[in-house]
């Protein structure tokens, strides 16, 4: 058997070389292939494939297989239709695509997804699990001038640390947006004036929605000081009824400014995100405020050996009676504390040290804990989805405890090479006393195994 392995991952490193494969595949650069078949190996022959003196196309794909394991999900207290706390389950997720360039100033791109969950007998979450065949994306950009692009069409989208748009890589289904987006780059400065709408991912074969929710705003991103001093700063205007505060719904126009200052240094690095958010939610008028930084130093560079502590600061509505909605949105980030218990970044304050280390080239491990607080007892806990999980209607406002737990988490990752790469997470979750004054509260294990292979 161990033959059999070596073998298919020698065939496989073989078959899948020099490509040059992004998270988000229409970032994919294959500029190095020639239109020649002779200079292409395995899927590199689906690369620039000639079509004309200035047109070609190429074709992509991925394959991830990823097994879960969880002891006591949501700390034990999962919905009365769920026949099971404890669970394994697996995720399939499947994409091809193509690219089409038709001289140097258009491009057309789409992509098709496909994604299932097995073995677990619990309901699943269409947004997170499963999607049985849909439009991922199709869009196409047109180069306007030498540094102005439109984007039009449907497209993921992410900024600078997933904290606000993001295509959220963790959960099955990755979330795209209906956007026109009009882009202006050089050297120095990135501007994205755009609008755009989440795409609701439903579990059947395109049945997909838009337009629910609008996204109307400004993302700019600055060298002041090249690798010293960087820049983000942005505007973002929502308008959705689709979210919940305590449990209340109701038609939302929420407005957030903020900034992002950062680093790119060899060795020491800092990372300090504000954002501030007004509008309102029904009669009531926001005013919630978000703060999340980051300083890391990288002792043994040769292993790129990273010791570091960030942190978050979001604000929770501190009084239910004032008018007033302090409860901070998360927008559409990624899930921050991974995918063992539905906790986002909503009215949470948490501290959070962590080791990165490379041992060879090829293996990344991260090891982390993140110690977790309620911002307001006020205030619920939210998931990554925004939608409020602890306290149940019926406990709420009824304890006045904060600590949410602590979060251990070993998160690794192997490449064979740039298109087949396995991964290895662990977690475990010490329920606080907040989480146990608000239901089972029992501790949480995680564990999953993914391989992936893309070309």
């Amino acid at each position: 058997m161990r033959k059999i392995i070596i073998a298919i991952t020698l065939l496989l490193s073989i078959f899948f070389a020099k490509s040059q494969i992004n998270i988000v595949r229409y970032n994919d650069n294959f500029s190095n292939l020639t239109n020649d078949t002779s200079h292409k190996r395995g899927f590199e022959k689906l690369k620039h494939i000639h079509l004309s003196e200035n047109s070609n196309i190429s074709f992509g794909g991925e394959l991830r297989e990823q097994f879960q394991y969880y002891h006591n999900q949501n700390f034990g207290d999962v919905p009365v239709v769920f026949t099971k706390v404890s669970t394994g389950q697996l995720w399939q997720r499947v994409m091809v695509h193509t690219n089409f360039e038709l001289g140097s100033k258009l491009r057309v791109f789409a992509q098709l997804g496909s994604t299932f969950r097995f073995l677990n007998p619990n309901p699943a979450v269409p947004e997170i699990d499963g999607n049985q065949f849909s439009l991922q994306q199709a869009f196409i950009d047109y180069h306007l001038q030498k540094k102005w692009m439109v984007r039009l069409g449907r497209q993921e989208i992410s900024y600078a640390n997933h904290r606000l748009l993001t295509f959220r890589e963790g959960p099955n289904t990755r979330l795209a947006f209906d956007a026109a987006v009009f882009k202006y780059y050089s050297k120095k400065r990135k501007i994205d004036f755009f609008a755009m709408s989440p795409v609701i991912s439903k579990k059947g074969v395109f049945d997909d929605q838009s337009f629910k929710d609008v996204i109307v705003g400004i993302y700019a991103a600055e060298k002041i000081i090249p690798k010293t001093f960087l820049l983000d700063y942005y505007f973002l205007n929502l308008n959705t009824d689709r979210r919940r505060y305590n449990y209340v719904g109701g038609k939302e126009n929420r407005q957030s400014y903020g900034f992002r200052i950062f680093s790119e240094k060899p060795k020491f690095n800092y990372e300090l995100e504000a954002t501030y958010q007004s509008g309102r939610f029904n009669k009531s008028n926001i005013s919630a405020f978000g703060i999340s930084a980051d300083i890391n130093y990288k002792l043994i560079p040769a292993y790129k050996f990273i010791v570091g502590i960030g942190g978050n600061y979001m604000s929770g509505d501190k009084n239910k009676n004032d008018n007033r909605l302090n409860t901070y949105n998360l927008l559409f980030s990624k899930p921050q504390y991974g995918l063992t218990a539905p906790i986002g970044a909503t009215n949470l304050v948490n501290i959070n040290p962590y080791i990165k280390i490379n041992p060879t080239k090829k293996c990344n491990i991260y090891v982390s804990s993140y110690f977790m607080w309620r911002q307001s007892n006020m205030d619920g806990t939210y998931s990554p989805l925004a939608v409020e999980v602890r306290p149940s209607p019926a406990l709420d406002f009824t304890s006045t405890k904060n600590k949410i737990g602590t979060l251990l988490a070993f998160e690794s990752s192997y490449a064979v090479n740039r298109n087949l790469s396995f991964a290895l997470d662990a977690s475990y979750f010490f329920a606080g006393g907040y989480v146990k004054a608000t239901g089972k509260g029992k501790d949480i294990t995680y564990l999953s195994f993914k391989g992936t292979y893309k070309f």
